[in-house]
């Protein structure tokens, strides 16, 4: 992997300032002038149309969703007019396939399967009719839109009230894609490219994203075949990121970028919703300054849509955005001058925000941030084997630390043959937190001489919302794999280390929950679920590692308290591996060699 600094030896002959500039995420839109972008995301296409041509009766004024439809109508005028002031394009997106409910309901059979009312057939020609009704209806009353953005690898129609949708490739994890699929998706190309292009002169934006390692976005070979079916690209513009699949480490750049002779804009997103957001200092710099110059080296690049704020769910949610600001304007002066120094970004970031005299050591910890989060993230031996989708298996998603069979066995499985390396690599992350922690420390007199107490005191709050969080994961992720490697060998080492660890873990969680949260303008804090739903906690972190504190044999003279007295009962149905929680399945084994080693990891 190309490293940051080597960057600095590469000829600048491709350096320059992108030609697209597009933002998305801000509520002021004037903070996209500030960061030198031309084109911002203003809002969604298909929540302008009211059908009032070809459906008149579906939408009538007076209907609830056609007075949301006139409002957003009358925001967006609204905005638009400040984008002009600003000289910022104007782009609007929508998700395909996306219509209103009633207007589905309206023509039901004639544009919808014959078996299922509910969902489109994109055989029908029907269909196409209105399709391109709603195009050029929205496309004829705003004349100030610029770019039109389409997304048709995920759909989340069931968000805003009144709207159905669908995906046009139904099992998007799936390895192959049918025949049916190439075509719909080439039609859908080719029949939005005629009305944006052709007879309405703007610019169509085709984003490529879609889930797993085999789709559209992340496979050469589905990619050409799309293309196979383009024939006409003029004023047709795919969107990419520059990761194979999501913004996860542990993924290769993406090979469809300067692909197939299609002009691109390239993805880049700011508050990583796999990183927490900007909870805690996650410098991107680095990362993205190496992508950057890849992406000004590609044919047929012509820009970057810069991800400011968006993306995920849930939390963290933020009381500020410090972090996430300095990884924004990192990104933005990368996609003017590719061959910037992340290092001198971060300082230059740091003399705005905390000083010139502090700026230096705030660099400096900034730039230990990326090697901290990859560590307490992931879990290295299981990422290299299983680059691309799901390389952390998102045992830590927005707000969410998960657990369960899903999560935990296979990065257990995964990992197993280089346990040192995956048990270590938490204590680092532990370190390399400390050491960004000290370092803050260490610029306090200079970031009050020049910003006051207040911005000191949050900023390093933050950090040591960064640092619990580390310390959470580490016991975590060694208690929780050194209880199975104990369950598979019998070996009381490492029995009792697991029970060491976990008990440190209960220590570590108590103590984010109860403490962190109370320091002065930290974000929300994270939560031990498998999903946003707030009674999905089974199997997750918090119930697996008191199931296995119960599970564990008790030292002599134990007086760990059990948290849950059916804890014990439940061990022994609650499920890591596809085993039951509890004591050892296989015979007792000597292991003496590997119980050494994990004393040394300790």
């Amino acid at each position: 992997m190309m490293r940051w600094w080597l960057l600095l030896a590469l000829p600048a002959a491709a350096f320059g300032a992108m030609e697209i500039r597009m933002g998305s995420g801000e509520t002021d839109l004037a903070r996209y002038r500030e960061y030198g972008y031309n084109a911002a995301v203003l809002g969604s296409f298909t929540q302008l149309a009211t059908y009032s041509e070809i459906a008149p009766r579906a939408l009538p004024p007076g209907n609830p969703l056609r007075a949301k439809v006139d409002e957003n109508r009358r925001d967006l005028q609204e905005r638009l007019r400040t984008a002009a002031k600003l000289g910022l394009k104007a782009c609007l997106s929508t998700d395909e396939i996306l219509l209103p409910t009633a207007v589905l309901e309206y023509f039901a059979g004639k544009i919808t399967l014959d078996h299922d009312p509910k969902r489109v057939d994109l055989e029908k020609e029907e269909f196409w009719r209105i399709y391109r009704a709603k195009y050029r209806e929205v496309l004829r009353d705003f004349p100030e839109i610029a770019y039109v953005m389409v997304r048709t690898g995920e759909n989340y129609s069931f968000l805003s009230d009144g709207y159905s949708g669908q995906l046009i490739a139904e099992r998007t994890s799936s390895a192959t894609r049918s025949d049916g699929y190439f075509r719909n998706m080439q039609r859908m190309i080719n029949e939005t490219r005629k009305i944006v292009v052709d007879e309405f002169h703007r610019k169509l934006i085709w984003r490529t994203w879609d889930l797993g390692n085999y789709g559209f976005h992340a496979s050469p070979e589905v990619y050409d075949r799309v293309l196979t079916g383009v024939s006409q690209r003029a004023g047709l513009i795919f969107a990419i990121k520059f990761t194979q699949t999501d913004y996860w480490r542990y993924n290769d750049f993406n090979p469809n970028i300067g692909r197939g002779g299609v002009e691109q804009i390239v993805e880049f997103q700011c508050a990583r919703e796999y990183e927490g957001k900007g909870a805690y200092p996650d410098f991107v710099g680095p990362e993205h300054a190496e992508a950057m110059r890849k992406v000004a080296a590609a044919r047929g690049v012509k820009g970057v849509w810069l991800w400011n704020f968006g993306g995920g769910w849930g939390g963290p949610f933020l009381k500020s955005d410090r972090w996430v600001r300095a990884n924004i304007y990192a990104t933005a002066k990368l996609a003017e001058n590719q061959g910037l120094s992340p290092r001198a970004l971060a300082q230059e970031w740091a003399v705005k925000e905390f000083g010139k005299a502090a700026a230096p050591k705030v660099a400096e910890m900034l730039m230990l941030s990326p090697e901290c989060v990859l560590r307490f993230r992931y879990v290295a031996p299981y990422a290299r084997r299983n680059k691309g989708w799901l390389p952390s298996r998102n045992i830590m998603r927005d707000d969410i630390i998960r657990g369960g069979k899903d999560v935990l066995t296979p990065l257990y499985d995964g990992s197993k043959d280089s346990l040192n390396e995956a048990l270590e690599e938490k204590l680092e992350a532990v370190r390399l937190a400390q050491r960004m922690r000290r370092t803050f420390e260490s610029a306090q007199q200079e970031i009050i001489a020049a910003r006051g107490p207040a911005i000191y005191r949050e900023s390093l709050n933050s950090i040591l919302y960064m640092e619990a969080l580390a310390k959470v994961m580490a016991h975590y992720v060694r208690g929780m794999f050194q209880y199975e490697r104990w369950r598979q060998t019998g070996n009381k080492e490492i029995g009792s280390a697991a029970r060491n660890e976990l008990v440190e873990w209960r220590k570590a969680w108590d103590y984010y929950r109860n403490e962190i949260g109370k320091l002065e303008g930290v974000a929300s804090l994270y939560r031990s679920l498998n999903s946003q739903q707030e009674t999905d906690t089974r199997g997750a972190m918090e119930d697996l590692c008191e199931a296995a504190l119960a599970a564990l044999p008790a030292p002599a003279r134990s007086s760990l308290p059990i948290r849950d007295p059916n804890l014990e009962e439940r061990a022994g149905r609650l499920r890591f591996g596809g085993t039951r929680l509890g004591a050892p399945y296989a015979r007792p084994a000597r292991n003496s060699s590997f119980a050494r080693s994990i004393s040394a990891c300790m």
